[in-house]
């Protein structure tokens, strides 16, 4: 992201400025959702969305990125992925005091409910199939933020990260 006002340049998976004025100064981590649009308006019926007469003649019902999602590796990836690995594989990524881990979306979305130790604090992870809402907490309730991003950009950023794996 750029910020025109600063010319700064921020990274979402640092959560940071990268360079600029504001450099090192932290992003706030907002919650989202990845969702089907048919959950979303269930959930939020009031929901509007911008038309397509944009007056440029472009096809916005496909999705340019489509291919991309398809392929197994990213474009200018140098990722060696590990056994048990997958370089575009969706993750939840959390960093608690320092402490970081990926925990893989199919996981948590076959799962519904995790349990782990991350940063020297359980955590519980609970994925709702009905809204295909995410939410990570700790012991008291509080929420822990997170990004969804690709196995192979995380560990990129965060190389001393591990994949969480649940027993079977």
């Amino acid at each position: 992201m750029y910020d025109h006002q600063t010319e700064s340049l921020w990274s979402q998976v640092k959560g940071k400025a990268v360079t600029g004025p504001m450099t090192g100064t932290p992003l706030q981590i907002l919650p989202s959702t990845l969702t089907t649009w048919s959950k979303w308006k269930k959930r939020f019926p009031e929901t509007e969305v911008l038309s397509t007469e944009t007056g440029y003649a472009r096809d916005d019902s496909r999705d340019p990125y489509e291919d991309y999602y398809k392929r197994k590796r990213g474009l200018f990836s140098f990722f060696t992925p590990r056994p048990g690995e997958e370089e575009k594989e969706l993750i939840a990524g959390v960093t608690i005091d320092g402490s970081v881990k990926a925990y893989p979306l199919d996981d948590i979305r076959k799962r519904e409910t995790l349990t782990d130790l991350l940063g020297g604090k359980e955590i519980s992870i609970t994925f709702d199939k009905s809204t295909d809402v995410l939410t990570i907490q700790d012991k008291k309730g509080n929420e822990i933020p997170y990004i969804i991003v690709y196995w192979f950009v995380w560990k990129g950023i965060h190389p001393e990260s591990r994949v969480f794996r649940p027993l079977q």
